[in-house]
């Protein structure tokens, strides 16, 4: 059933899958390399335990997104994909335009499983192609070719009302030549929505132990802040302006999903690893699932408890919360929606200081980064939140 609903009804469910055929060098979530054949029924069982578990204690909201992560979840059946979204609408409305997304690795874009999520009720899709440079891929760790990006990626637009892109730059050996070059031909394929994440240097990776061991050549300073210029005005230039610190969009393609995290909204997680935020009797609730998929799925096969960490959080961690997702907007925070005064969330002196050197403003009750802000945005959320 569709049902249309204010806002303050709303929430979002997000599905961790957490396999993938291997482990991006680059990467730091809660991912893992197949090592063992799946059993898809067992997993279908636990999702739907999970889904559950959530319904019997958060009820009468209704679901605006949908969103499909990992891992690669396009190495899910289209079935099992189907049969979770009727799961979840089996206990919670869909409003009538709820975006449902699923991310996509062209290494597993087979097209009738992308045609099987479409009729699944997959209405949005995110394509992982990272570079338009085979060598970029091969960098990345990407198992599969530029060709084999543009061909998924020429299917989806064919299949999906909203098709975005995940691309990386500041990697090691980019320039700003190969990054316009790269830009240029992503936009003669038209994608609505672009995610463009500077590569970071994550603990506990592949790249964090070689960046230690002096073994990873990355471009410095002034390079990676040519390469942010650059991605900022070409896709502005190409109708994708900046929405978000990575995230850029033709208008009326801004990923619903995250804008709820971004906009300190409720969402639900399930999966491993997966969190929730969630306001139960007035409270507000961090939630954190088990990590180790296994555990996962055994826990919830047994109908044991699955959550690592069920914290209520005080008015001062929401602040926190939301002032460190908020910035990361264009349009900036409406302090308002704070739990707190704004002179109780951030050092002040700090802030005014800020403002005077032009890197965040302060316009009636939104408070945003400038365009220079947003470039060291980490040290300016530093400053702000030290009183925190």
């Amino acid at each position: 059933m569709l049902t249309s609903i204010d806002e303050k009804d709303y929430t979002s469910f997000y599905l961790h899958w957490p396999f993938c055929l291997s482990k991006c060098p680059y990467c730091s979530f809660n991912s893992y390399a197949i090592a063992e054949i799946i059993n898809f029924n067992e997993w279908r069982e636990a999702y739907f335990w999970a889904i559950k578990l959530f319904a019997k204690q958060y009820q009468n909201k209704i679901i605006r997104s949908v969103y499909f992560g990992g891992g690669t979840p396009s190495l899910l059946p289209s079935s099992l994909v189907k049969d979770i979204l009727n799961e979840i609408q089996h206990y919670w409305d869909f409003c009538e335009d709820v975006e449902i997304t699923l991310e996509i690795n062209p290494e597993t874009a087979e097209e009738s499983k992308i045609r099987g999520y479409r009729e699944a009720g997959i209405n949005r899709v995110s394509v992982g192609m990272q570079s338009m440079y085979d060598e970029g891929l091969a960098i990345l760790g990407r198992g599969h070719s530029v060709e084999a990006s543009i061909a998924t990626m020429k299917l989806c637009l064919d299949l999906f009302k909203s098709v975005s892109v995940d691309m990386i730059y500041a990697r090691p050996g980019h320039s700003v030549k190969i990054w316009e070059q790269e830009l240029k031909q992503l936009f003669a394929l038209s994608p609505h929505h672009l995610s463009l994440y500077q590569l970071t240097i994550e603990n506990e990776t592949v790249f964090g132990n070689m960046f230690r061991k002096g073994e990873l050549l990355l471009p410095d300073d002034n390079t990676c802040s040519d390469l942010f210029e650059v991605t900022q005005s070409l896709t502005r230039e190409h109708g994708l302006p900046a929405y978000e610190i990575s995230n850029h969009a033709k208008a009326g393609h801004e990923c619903v999903h995250n804008m709820r995290y971004w906009l300190y909204e409720d969402y639900i997680g399930i999966g491993p690893g997966a969190h929730s935020r969630v306001t139960i009797d007035g409270c507000k609730y961090a939630l954190a699932h088990e990590t180790n998929p296994r555990k996962w799925l055994r826990a919830l096969l047994e109908h044991q408890e699955i959550l690592e960490e069920r914290l209520k959080l005080t008015p001062q961690e929401q602040a926190r919360e939301a002032i460190l997702v908020g910035l990361r907007m264009t349009d900036g925070l409406d302090y308002r929606k704070i739990p707190l005064p704004l002179e109780q969330c951030i050092d002040y002196p700090a802030m005014e200081r800020l403002i005077e050197e032009g890197y965040i403003e302060l316009e009636g009750n939104i408070l945003r980064c400038t365009h220079e802000g947003r470039k060291c945005l980490n040290s300016v959320l530093l400053l702000l939140l030290a009183s925190l």
